[in-house]
């Protein structure tokens, strides 16, 4: 136990050590609650630690235990005071499901995920730096302390791999109940209920090899949440994998060309019959006689074909709007329309007009 820094702080029980770093239960006087006190010997190199120390004081997580202050004795001895979460620790044998497990693994890598961003690193995660507090989240205690040593004692310092291989193994030992061995065994051969890409994230996070390092603490994260089958928000879900298009067998048979022309033919007929059941059955049929004249002396119209028009009348002068006429006795005589007129003519009309007796005459027009 060390001594207690007058008028603030007094150790009461010692702690975890993390990083190589001792630790003690501290009664903070001033605010009276309860802290953890790490004691680093700076040396010539305290300016350094002090700083590295005051970077992570800088940093805010939910996972991750805060840094209420850092100064510097007269002996350069950096202290570090970090709040104390209260709960069991990580490494106390608490039983998780492998979903909770997942999720504080996650919520872990979080944690590390805002050191990493700041250029800042653990160095020292075990289980014994977790803390699960009341409402079963994990708080990463000691961050930055490795990282000081090294300062420190110019070793070299932790990165960003050491720190997720640290969360692999971690991660290994709340799953299948071991550590892992180096190399390490397939996590499926103690559980055999492992998934295939929830066994292969974990060997992969356990990697060694410089040429494949371990995934980055955020990847870490979104992965373990979806295996532990949390929907991930929008912005976080990945985009959707379009599936190309499937091949389309050509078309064979008649073209559409020529099936427009049978349709419009087979419109064509039903038209004609339909016409031909208005008119009793004969498609050319008239309502009036045709090429006959009424023995009573009136004038009859008929069409015989739609560009013929056949006129008898009794007269042989019977004028007629819009046409010229030459009068031929008891002959045939063609007569000519003013093309600048049209004269309409209905079949179904039967118009009287008195005329004189005389000879009959026929009068053919054309159109």
């Amino acid at each position: 136990m060390t001594e207690p820094i007058p008028g603030r702080y007094r150790p009461v029980a010692p702690l975890p050590t993390i990083g190589g770093v001792e630790r003690e239960l501290t009664i903070d006087q001033v605010a009276d609650h309860r802290v953890a006190m790490a004691r680093i010997a700076g040396g010539e190199q305290a300016a350094a630690v002090e700083r590295t120390l005051e970077a992570v004081k800088a940093l805010r997580h939910a996972s991750l235990a805060p840094v209420l202050d850092v100064f510097r004795l007269v002996d350069n001895t950096i202290v570090q005071i970090e709040a104390q979460a209260d709960g069991p620790l990580l490494s106390s044998g608490v039983l998780l499901p492998q979903a909770s497990a997942l999720l504080v693994t996650a919520d872990i890598a979080d944690a590390l995920a805002t050191l990493h961003a700041a250029g800042q690193t653990h160095g020292g995660l075990v289980a014994d730096a977790v803390v699960l507090d009341a409402s079963g989240r994990p708080v990463v205690m000691g961050a930055g302390l490795a990282r000081a040593v090294a300062i420190a004692t110019g070793a070299l310092s932790p990165t960003t791999s050491s720190d997720v291989r640290a969360l692999g193994a971690m991660l290994y030992l709340l799953v299948t109940g071991h550590e892992p061995t180096q190399p390490p065994a397939s996590p499926a051969s103690f559980a055999p209920e492992i998934a295939p890409a929830l066994n292969g994230l974990m060997l992969a996070l356990l990697s060694d090899d410089p040429h494949r390092p371990p995934p980055p603490a955020a990847l870490v994260a979104e992965r373990l949440r979806v295996l532990a089958g949390v929907e991930l928000p929008l912005d976080l879900m990945p985009a959707p994998v379009l599936a190309p298009p499937l091949p389309t067998t050509p078309r064979r048979g008649i073209s559409d060309a020529a099936l427009a022309v049978i349709v419009g033919a087979i419109a064509l007929v039903a038209v004609v019959l339909a016409a031909a059941a208005i008119n009793g059955g004969d498609l050319f049929a008239s309502d009036s006689p045709a090429d006959t004249a009424d023995t009573t002396g009136i004038p009859t119209f008929t069409l015989p074909q739609p560009d013929a028009l056949m006129l008898t009348v009794t007269d042989e002068s019977l004028p007629l709007p819009g046409v010229i006429t030459d009068t031929v006795p008891v002959e045939t005589f063609e007569v000519f329309t003013d093309v600048t007129e049209t004269v309409e003519v209905f079949t179904d009309v039967t118009e009287t007009i008195p005329v004189d007796t005389g000879a009959l005459t026929e009068t053919t027009v054309n159109d």
